[in-house]
């Protein structure tokens, strides 16, 4: 266990009150300051069914697409996050906190505190 305040921020509303918390936190118990941001890389919808009366190379036409499409969403996800954490960074200064540690982690915010 170290002697850090860990503060996971997302995109909800609840974020700038997490990271006003958090440097609050940092500077009552004089201990350094961490934003963790993780970005879930699993599927969210069901994979389409591909099968069916579908021409040749129709298939792998199209599963390069979806590829190319779920590439292009971890892309932005990871900007995003990246951009989050920079406002969490910022806001925190604001509040008198000389350097937070910004972490991004690929996977579900449980797997990566465990």
């Amino acid at each position: 266990m170290s002697d850090r305040v860990l503060a996971a921020i997302d995109s909800s509303q609840f974020s700038e009150g997490v990271c006003d918390y958090a440097a609050w936190a940092a500077q009552a118990l004089d201990a350094p300051l961490s934003f963790i941001h993780t970005v879930d890389n699993h599927a969210q919808v069901a994979e389409p069914d591909l099968t069916g009366n579908l021409g040749l190379g129709t298939r792998e036409h199209l599963l390069e697409k979806l590829s190319a499409i779920e590439e292009q969403h971890a892309k932005v996800s990871r900007e995003r996050g990246r951009l989050l954490l920079d406002a969490a960074k910022e806001r925190a200064a604001n509040a008198g906190i000389a350097d937070p540690q910004c972490l991004q982690r690929n996977g579900t915010l449980v797997e990566t505190l465990v």
